[in-house]
């Protein structure tokens, strides 16, 4: 099964469903948007998943940074559409049951994996308009 395969299944699947409804949701709540975002740095930084998710590190955490500026308040220029979609992401990497249950050693994030790779090509320009914010204010 292809990458492609994969993200298709899951964007079709019940588990992605129950991910995108919740970040409808979690869009308007900056308290909770936050709390995610400790949950899945908290996920992503326990050893055994520091390799496995070495390829999406970055990706990661460059939507984090926005997710962290958008509910802090500090940047709201973000597409509804394209926030739900990477809360969506985000809430289905904390999900343990999946399209493939995590407790799977290693090709068990193969599905999370394929999906954060998916979102950041997916938001690509919403990406490109943060990051040229955050130059235009001297954040780094």
């Amino acid at each position: 099964m292809n990458k492609s395969d994969i993200v298709g299944r899951i964007l079709t699947s019940v588990f992605y469903g129950k991910s995108k409804n919740k970040a409808k949701g979690m869009a308007t709540n900056s308290a909770g948007i936050l709390q995610l975002l400790k949950q899945v740095f908290q996920k992503f930084q326990t050893e055994s998943l520091g390799s496995v998710l070495g390829s999406v590190r970055d990706q990661i955490l460059t939507l984090g940074k926005l997710l962290k500026f958008y509910a802090s308040g500090r940047y709201r220029e973000v597409d509804l559409k394209n926030l739900v979609v990477i809360l969506a992401s985000f809430l289905y990497f904390l999900s343990p049951i999946d399209l493939i249950p995590d407790f799977l050693p290693v090709l068990g994030f193969t599905d999370d994996v394929a999906l954060i790779s998916f979102v950041f090509v997916s938001v690509t320009d919403e990406i490109a308009k943060f990051e040229k914010w955050l130059q235009e204010n001297n954040i780094e």
